[in-house]
């Protein structure tokens, strides 16, 4: 699974963990030029699920994350980038920063969640190790990321989030 990053570098660089995936040979750092059309990006604001039926296009193209602030984040930053823009669904993060916050993943955990959604579990291991804390995101979010990993259709997908969330998931 290829993993592109692009870093706004608007958080403390120690805790970044875009460039952590970057140091551990697992993401390549890119700018928005680079950027080009077929990669997943992983979106918050997109109204569409990644889902198990998207890991043909992962595998083929990639996957994008966009490392910056929650505080500063907005749709403008994802709005010119071409792809196939893609949420994930509702995660509680495991990461000291956001623990527990649901949907504020750290960019790590989002790359993870979709490595296990779209079935890269290699790629979702070697994520796992490169913080201790990845087990409890990991601990936190096993339950709702297998039954997404199993969905056969858009439908099925929303249908297990709510079953997990309720009528309305936090994000």
């Amino acid at each position: 699974m290829r993993i592109y990053a692009i870093i706004y570098y608007e958080d403390d660089p120690v805790k970044n963990t875009a460039l952590k995936m970057v140091k551990a040979g697992l993401a390549r750092l890119v700018d928005h030029g680079f950027a080009r059309r077929g990669l997943v990006v992983l979106d918050p604001f997109s109204p569409e699920y990644l889902g198990p039926w998207d890991r043909g296009l992962v595998e083929e193209k990639g996957v994008l994350v966009l490392d910056a602030s929650w505080r500063l984040l907005t749709p403008d930053k994802f709005k010119k980038l071409p792809g196939a823009h893609v949420k994930l669904p509702p995660l509680l993060p495991g990461n000291p920063v956001n623990y527990g916050k649901p949907c504020m993943l750290s960019s790590i955990e989002a790359v993870a969640a979709a490595a296990y959604i779209t079935g890269f579990t290699e790629t979702y291991e070697k994520l796992l190790g490169l913080y201790k804390w990845m087990s409890t995101f990991h601990s936190l979010n096993t339950e709702l990321l297998e039954s997404c990993s199993k969905a056969g259709s858009r439908e099925e997908l929303v249908r297990v989030i709510r079953e997990y969330w309720g009528d309305s998931p936090p994000c």
